[in-house]
């Protein structure tokens, strides 16, 4: 069951997403809900590699300019991104704006104001129900010049 925690990022959260331990992190995933020109949720996934918390109450995103999440934003400013991982699942509402990102070309910066953190646990009648693993990918081509080209995107995105 959801239960509403606050505004801000809860420790683990906050850990997977500071871009300080990217060689344990950069392999989960994670969802980015934005709403479409008919109003319904659209998906996009994405990995620490893009996504960086700047504080407990706002995160940074990089994304390709001219995506459909990109036009989703511009044109409605709620969003929501679903962060799942072993033993935990949270629930972050915010609204976001779109932000020229000109150390990268062909990026953006999506800044996400939090507004709201749910946390999902399993209620007391479910027992020791609990997640088992997150959202996570393999891409053979992530070596070390790509974790730095990651790096420099995520040091931009901080600012």
């Amino acid at each position: 069951m959801s239960k509403r925690i606050g505004s801000e990022l809860p420790d683990a959260v906050f850990e997977l997403l500071n871009g300080e331990d990217l060689e344990r992190h950069f392999r989960k995933a994670m969802l980015f809900i934005t709403l479409d020109e008919a109003g319904w949720p659209y998906a996009a996934m994405l990995s620490p590699l893009e996504v960086v918390a700047l504080n407990r109450g706002s995160i940074q995103i990089g994304i390709w300019d001219g995506s459909t999440t990109v036009k989703n934003v511009k044109s409605d400013e709620k969003v929501a991104l679903m962060v799942v991982d072993y033993d935990l699942v949270y629930y972050i509402q915010g609204t976001a704006a779109v932000a020229p990102l000109e150390q990268i070309p062909g990026m953006v910066k999506v800044d996400f104001a939090i507004h709201s953190v749910l946390e999902d646990r399993a209620r007391e009648y479910e027992g020791d129900a609990h997640v088992t693993s997150g959202i996570t990918f393999d891409n053979p081509h992530i070596d070390a010049a790509y974790l730095d080209r990651a790096r420099s995107l995520l040091a931009s995105l901080k600012g």
